[in-house]
């Protein structure tokens, strides 16, 4: 993927943060508003998290992902990535 003239390697999307970014995209709004409302990225972060109900880290992650992903064809892909179970960690 090429971000700003560089190409890097695209974000591991694991299924609490697929299940995050279409949160994000189905509040678009009022995620928005949020942003210019918040005094700044910390509290942007905690009003976000406090909305949707997801952690500030990962809602952070969310933020830092391209808005290409915001697009139907890569909205597909979150959701089917966001349906699949955890994986099942031993040790």
């Amino acid at each position: 993927m090429t971000v700003h003239g560089e190409i890097t390697s695209p974000p591991e999307i694991d299924p609490g943060l697929a299940a995050a970014a279409l949160a994000v995209f189905a509040h678009r709004h009022e995620v928005v508003h949020l942003l210019y409302a918040a005094v700044d990225e910390p509290d942007a972060l905690a009003r976000i998290a406090d909305l949707l109900h997801v952690d500030e880290a990962t809602i952070s992650r969310v933020l830092d992902q391209p808005l290409r992903w915001l697009l139907p064809q890569f909205r597909t892909e979150l959701e089917t990535i966001a349906a699949d179970p955890e994986p099942l960690t031993t040790g």
